[in-house]
């Protein structure tokens, strides 16, 4: 029985909806629906899975069989009853949190000392290596099929990071290599889901990060504080700033006239006509309402209200910024959207006019030169305490101020956790979406209407997240980690032959530009990434293909002297440049290793950019490369495969992938990224040139308006 009808057997004798069945199996909505339509295959991993579902259905239809396996918990599993662990906040906790009189040195020096993150990292990182002095055993064979995994994990939600490959199938991979024990390295760590697949799957783990904030994330998700310590520290900060919430955040209900609390405002500019140089608030007249919230729009192109010249919003000049609506619930049900009135008006004025800031507990850190610093700089945010509204800085700095008078260094780093996981979201980049949530982009662009929410609800509401996952991944961690936070270029605290497995996610070329996205987080915690050998292309650190192939050799050269022979450097990637993949390519065969297969590593969820721009890769990319026991080895690849597209085409005419957009309003259409990832999985295993997503996706639609013209004719 095919993996389809597996699931359309299981969900119809369980009654399950696909969002059930997601939840039950520990995957995603998304994933179930593309399983069911045949559109993708689950991995082998995750193919059992379903197998014994249905067994289990089989044998004792009124009795679910959950697997011995770890699963990351989906996102709604507590609220279906599958899970009696209480929510934050539903519980009165008896922990007593005190707070200091003054406030304690900054969140990083506590817990960084030199490379190593907190007190004991350093030792613990010997201690690693001397637990696991003999190799552990390992497999010669890789993964027959690709991965999928879904990101709507409480775990992955617990804190926002660029990019972040989902656990649930590193896990996955790791025990397909490691079938027993074994020390993981990640010489890429970002925001370490890496060291989170491998704890709670009973695997050690060291991460290694170059960028201070992400090392301090990666500390955060490998650790684990009791989360009624953690509910109880939120509580005593929030209970502090009771006042100063009140003050900031306050209106009066349209309805019953009481006071009740802001949970967002939406700010628009004033921009001029580039036809008659009229000036008028964009909010006015770029608005289009739908039957339902999802078909409500902004507007790209509009008529300007005074000559009637259709304006692209894209190119208008903004002047001065506005509040236009603020959002609030109180006496009905549901949540109420209101203009300002004359009080919401004169408490902003107020703010403005002398905001109640917390001296020396914000950052005002310069922005500089760089790819994403310019846009900001552009609109006048030429510090990082411009990024946000008086309000919502005043708020943001009472809150760190206070996180810095907590006594225990893992409460207030847990707290710090909280704080940071924020980033974007209270800051002016939110973009306002009439169906609500902001997106944290891995750039800084700032909208021409934004959304001010809400800094105390965020921080509640981003607790919850983080709870959900102390209480759900963390509290089940059987594996120990080490966090350094240094360059991969050189791991000189490793000795040779030392690490059982590899799984890392390094820079894409110049997809993301790291350092500059992390100036956010590193101005608030005081501690800057050394861009000296971030491998990245970005002009502004005079870094080309060349530059950036000469980094990620020294990398790879790094990985290969420290993993053991024998064993695997597993490798996710995804970019839309040939000659990005040439240079990867070449680094990781000169470092010695040998590519023996790249599959596709499905994440599920597409990004908002790859939705809207036609020249953007999707669907990553696992490179299996293998450190072959002798240097006598060949490590030219065992298969050599054509590079034709057309030829590619030809023999997969009779299943080119297609995709349904769930969440987005587009027609079914053929699926160029994954096409392109696996003609990029084949060709990567030979020397044949590489070519780009911009030409792949010419030559395909050249191909099939050919294919078109055959049967026509």
């Amino acid at each position: 029985m095919t993996s389809s009808n597996l699931l359309k057997e299981i969900r119809a004798k369980a009654r399950f909806t696909q969002s059930e069945l997601a939840q039950h199996l520990g995957t995603s909505f998304v994933s179930i629906n593309r399983w069911e339509r045949g559109a993708s295959e689950p991995s082998p991993a995750q193919l059992e899975r379903i197998k014994n579902l249905y067994m289990s259905l089989e044998n004792s239809p009124h009795l679910l069989k959950s697997s011995n396996e770890f699963s990351f918990s989906s996102r709604g599993i507590r609220s279906k009853g599958i899970s009696n662990q209480p929510s934050l906040f539903e519980t009165s906790q008896d922990v007593k949190i005190e707070l200091s009189d003054e406030t304690h040195p900054t969140i990083l020096s506590r817990l960084l000392h030199g490379k190593y993150f907190s007190t004991q990292r350093e030792k613990s990182v010997q201690q690693l290596l001397s637990k696991h002095t003999k190799p552990a055993s390992t497999v010669q064979s890789h993964p027959l099929n690709g991965m999928s995994a879904g990101k709507n994990t409480y775990t992955y939600d617990a804190h926002t990071y660029h990019t972040k490959v989902p656990p649930q199938g590193i896990a996955e991979l790791l025990r397909h290599y490691l079938p027993t024990d074994g020390l993981v390295l990640d010489p890429f760590s970002g925001s370490g889901m890496t060291g989170v697949a491998a704890l709670a799957n009973g695997y050690d783990c060291i991460l290694n990060e170059l960028s201070p904030a992400a090392s301090f994330i990666s500390d955060r998700f490998v650790s684990y504080i009791e989360p009624s310590i953690f509910q109880a520290g939120i509580e005593k900060v929030l209970d502090e700033l009771q006042e100063l919430r009140k003050s900031l955040y306050t209106t009066q209900c349209r309805d019953c006239g009481k006071d009740t609390e802001i949970i967002y405002t939406v700010w628009s500019y004033n921009v001029i006509c580039n036809q008659c140089s009229h000036e008028f608030l964009l909010w006015d007249y770029c608005r289009k309402y739908g039957r339902t919230v999802k078909e409500h729009k902004i507007l790209a192109e509009f008529p300007c209200p005074s000559c009637g010249v259709v304006q692209k919003k894209s190119t208008l000049q903004r002047t001065t910024v506005h509040p236009v609506l603020l959002g609030y619930k109180c006496c009905k049900s549901t949540q109420q959207e209101v203009p300002l009135n004359k009080d919401d008006l004169n408490r902003l004025q107020s703010i403005e006019n002398s905001p109640p800031l917390a001296n020396g507990f914000y950052p005002t850190t310069p922005l500089g030169e760089g790819v994403n610093l310019r846009q900001p700089q552009k609109h006048g945010f030429g510090s990082i305490d411009k990024f946000y509204t008086s309000r919502n800085l005043a708020a943001m700095s009472h809150l760190w101020k206070t996180i810095h008078r907590v006594e225990s260094v893992e409460l207030a780093a847990y707290l710090a956790f909280v704080f940071t996981s924020l980033y974007q979201r209270v800051t002016r980049f939110s973009e306002y979406r009439f169906w609500g949530g902001s997106g944290n982009t891995a750039r800084f662009n700032v909208p021409y209407i934004y959304n001010e929410s809400n800094v105390f609800l965020t921080f509640i509401r981003k607790a919850k997240s983080i709870q959900d996952h102390l209480m759900s991944t963390a509290n089940k961690y059987t594996g120990k980690a080490s966090v350094v936070c240094n360059s991969a270029t050189s791991l000189d605290y490793l000795p040779d032959e030392s690490i059982d497995l590899i799984f890392t996610d390094p820079p894409f070329g110049a997809n993301i530009n790291y350092s500059e996205m992390n100036i956010l987080w590193e101005s608030w915690l005081g501690t800057f990434t050394d861009k000296t050998d971030e491998a990245i292309m970005n002009k502004f650190q005079n870094k080309g293909i060349s530059e950036y192939q000469t980094l990620m050799t020294q990398s790879m050269k790094e990985s290969f002297r420290v993993l053991r022979s024998g064993h695997w450097l597993l490798l996710v990637f995804m970019n839309s440049s040939s000659e990005v993949w040439t240079a990867l390519r070449a680094s990781i065969i000169n470092a010695g290793f040998i590519i023996k297969n790249v599959n596709i590593f499905d994440k599920q969820h597409g990004t908002f950019k790859q939705f809207v721009s036609e020249n953007t890769a999707g669907f990553d990319l696992v490179l299996h490369c293998l450190k072959p026991e002798s240097t006598q080895q060949p490590i030219t690849p065992e298969i050599n495969l054509t590079n034709s597209v057309v030829e590619f085409l030809e023999n997969n005419r009779a299943n080119l992938p297609t995709t349904v957009y769930l969440h987005v309003d587009r027609q079914e259409e053929l699926d160029f990224r994954k096409l392109y990832s696996e003609w990029l999985s084949l060709s990567l295993m030979s020397d044949s040139e590489l070519m780009g997503f911009v030409s792949f996706r010419e030559t395909v639609t050249n191909w099939i308006n050919q294919q078109k013209g055959k049967e026509s004719s």
